[in-house]
C-alpha cells in the first residue's frame, strides 16, 4: 500500500508526523516479535528531522531532537504509552559499513517489541531491517513543497 502527501512546509511535514504517531500508537499490533521500524529516506534537507520533530511532539517528549548524524542513534523513554518504551532516533547518513551500527547493537533493537525506531538514511542499511518497515521516503516539489510517500 502506498500514500502520498505533500506538506506546504516544515510545520505541515510535523503534523502529518504528529498524525501518523497517533494512528501508529492506536493501531501497531502489538504480538510482533519486532520492533516498529520506519525508514526516513530522501536527500539532504528535505525534512526527515523536521518529520521528527514531529513525531517527539506527538509522543510528548520534553527532549530536544536534532539529527543524531554523528553519534548514530539517540533513545527516548516514551511517557505516557499504553505499550512502547522507547523512542530510537537513528541516522545512517555518515554511516561507513553495517559493521559499525552492528557494533552498537542495531539488532537488539530492532527485535524488541516495545520500541519505535526511526532510521534517517535507513536505505543505507536495508539488509538490516525487518521485512515489515514501514518506509517513509521525501522529495522535493515545485514551489519549495515536499512529497512525503509511505510505503507499507
Amino acid at each position: 500500500m502506498e500514500l502520498n502527501i505533500t506538506s506546504e512546509n516544515s510545520e505541515e511535514t510535523k503534523q502529518i508526523a504528529k498524525f501518523l504517531i497517533n494512528y501508529l500508537q492506536d493501531s501497531y499490533p502489538h504480538f510482533t516479535q519486532q520492533a516498529l521500524v520506519i525508514s526516513l529516506e530522501g536527500e539532504l534537507g528535505v525534512g526527515k528531522t523536521e518529520f521528527m520533530k514531529g513525531i517527539a511532539q506527538g509522543l510528548n517528549l520534553q527532549q530536544h531532537i536534532f539529527s543524531p548524524t554523528y553519534l548514530l542513534m539517540k533513545s527516548f523513554p516514551i511517557p505516557n504509552s499504553s505499550y512502547f518504551q522507547t523512542l530510537w532516533h537513528l541516522d545512517c547518513y555518515r554511516l561507513k559499513s553495517i559493521q559499525e551500527i552492528k557494533l552498537l547493537g542495531i539488532e537488539d533493537i530492532l527485535t524488541t517489541p516495545e520500541n519505535m525506531v526511526f532510521i534517517e538514511w535507513g536505505d543505507k542499511i536495508k539488509q538490516l531491517l525487518p521485512s515489515q518497515v514501514i518506509r517513509i521516503s521525501f522529495s522535493y516539489q515545485k514551489n519549495n513543497t515536499r512529497l512525503i510517500r509511505f510505503s507499507l
